[in-house]
């Protein structure tokens, strides 16, 4: 069971994804009621589709976001923040319960452990096959969320337990992901039996407080709990635990514990294979999709970010160059062809566009009709260095655009050639996505791309027009010729431009 935790009026509250969902809104008659002005009466609405939460919006009249992003409805990843007018709903993929490791609260019985391996004798040929039989059972689940349900199902069927808990490790925190039976209160289990199982790899087995703690009055007259705790081992590191109790003494045996640990064992390896098994389909879907725009290997980092911190970062103010190129007579050329025609041209010329912009590391931010837009510099992942090299890159693959384009009207008839033109700029823009998570554009704003614009409007058939911020940036690397201050469309001050020659 997942849940949504949100601060309302100061104070933190937790709700539980049940089977029926939750409704959000104004109106009372909402299971999470946020009254404020902006927040629709009806506004949203977050319900389980098989195991995955989705959130969807209800028409609402100032619409959600996710990782701040508006969306009409999207699947819900943990640590995903729902906007929903001035508050932001949490969702995590866990139960909706805390575990609190107290020794105050829940007593470490005295206790033996067995080091997790293969059962003890204790085991008979018809707990043997049982334990065959869950397995099979097991490795048929490849949802990850329902296999962790379906693990605590199988081991409170054959473990005599009132309670029963799954945690996963995550990094140092110990998530509860299923508690059963499901409840909104905190569950306290013992720190000293959990370190015993977690760091030694052992199965605990818990006897009578009262045995190694007599006289302490607070113990003696505490509600004794029998307790199992079993590490989920794989690849000889504990990844979480099962933990499962009972009122009064001597609840569990040795049988029930060594049929634990072998369920235990098979679950690890199935829960390990199933959680890499959706973080790769997750970023194979990301990063099919960054592809559209990004180059291979950026898509690739990319869609590794987001797997990883499951959000993208905010809009922010970058240095990046914008190149605009534009096909010069494309309008009248297709005025001859069929349609399936200039398509095929189109895609063509397009095709090979884009590969010299991927080639040298940029981004296409859009395709123009005939034309195309593209970006050196971003996006830019936070942990990375600035980049100090877009300009030079932009204008290398403006020269190299330039010749794979005239290697097409060579190949073409000679009825069917036409010339590009090319303007770049450098300077700040406000550069990031928008969309859906599984459905991203990523664009900049700004002067500084308007007036690469001009630039290409300005440029002659066949020639590439840069800004002054641009050449100041290339060093000697390229041929310049100055083509004095010119007076850009839409702008009142003139511009500096240069003409590039080609390679020094």
């Amino acid at each position: 069971m997942a849940r949504v935790s949100v601060v309302i009026n100061g104070e933190a509250r937790i709700f539980p994804v049940g089977a029926k969902g939750l409704s959000i809104g104004r109106q009372l008659d909402n299971d999470i009621v946020l009254n404020h002005a902006i927040v629709s009466r009806h506004h949203a609405r977050i319900e389980l589709r098989g195991h995955q939460a989705w959130v969807i919006d209800l028409n609402s009249r100032n619409g959600i976001t996710v990782n701040r992003l508006r969306l009409k409805e999207e699947p819900l990843n943990d640590g995903d923040v729902i906007g929903i007018g001035p508050f932001d709903l949490r969702y995590e993929d866990r139960a909706a319960q805390d575990v609190v490791l107290d020794d105050n609260r829940y007593f470490p019985l005295a206790s033996h452990g067995q080091a997790v391996g293969a059962p003890e004798q204790r085991l008979t040929p018809a707990d043997l096959q049982e334990f065959y039989a869950i397995g099979m059972r097991l490795i048929q689940v490849m949802d990850y969320r329902e296999l962790l349900e379906r693990v605590m199902e199988e081991v409170m069927r054959v473990a005599p337990a009132q309670r029963g808990l799954l945690l996963l490790a995550r990094g140092e925190e110990l998530v509860p992901r299923v508690v059963v039976p499901p409840g909104t209160g905190e569950v306290a289990i013992s720190s000293t039996i959990v370190r015993k199982a977690l760091y030694g790899g052992e199965a605990v087995l818990t006897r009578d407080a009262r045995l190694d703690f007599a006289g302490a009055e607070s113990i003696i007259s505490a509600n004794i709990r029998s307790a199992l705790c079993v590490p989920l081992m794989a690849q000889g590191q504990a990844i979480g635990l099962i933990v499962l109790d009972s009122p009064g003494r001597e609840q569990f045996a040795e049988r029930d514990r060594d049929l634990v640990v072998a369920i235990a064992n098979f679950a690890a390896v199935a829960i390990e294979r199933a959680r890499l098994t959706e973080e790769l389909r997750v970023q194979g879907q990301l990063r099919q999709n960054l592809e559209r725009f990004l180059s291979p290997n950026l898509a690739q980092a990319l869609a590794r970010y987001i797997a990883q911190h499951g959000r993208l970062w905010e809009a922010r103010e970058e240095i990046v160059t914008v190149l605009f190129a534009d096909a010069q007579g494309f309008t009248a050329l297709a005025e001859r062809l069929s349609p399936r025609e200039v398509q095929d041209l189109l895609n063509e010329y397009l095709h090979a566009l884009t590969e010299v912009v991927f080639r040298y590391n940029g981004t296409v931010d859009k395709y123009t009709g005939d034309g195309i837009m593209a970006l050196f510099g971003a996006p830019r992942l936070p942990d990375e260095p600035p980049d100090d090299q877009h300009a030079v890159r932009a204008v290398a693959a403006a020269l190299e655009m330039q010749a794979a384009q005239q290697r097409l009207v060579h190949r073409w008839a000679p009825d069917r050639s036409f010339a590009i033109r090319i303007g770049v700029n450098t300077g700040p823009a406000y550069t990031g996505f928008f969309g859906t998570r599984h459905r991203l554009e990523y664009t900049v704003i700004g002067d500084t791309v308007n007036t690469a614009s001009r630039l290409e409007g300005q440029a002659q058939p066949g020639s590439v027009l840069i800004g002054e911020a641009t050449a100041s940036l290339l060093g000697n690397r390229f041929r310049l010729e100055e083509m004095g201050e010119l007076a850009l469309k839409g702008r009142q001050r003139r511009v500096r431009a240069f003409k590039v020659l080609g390679p020094a």
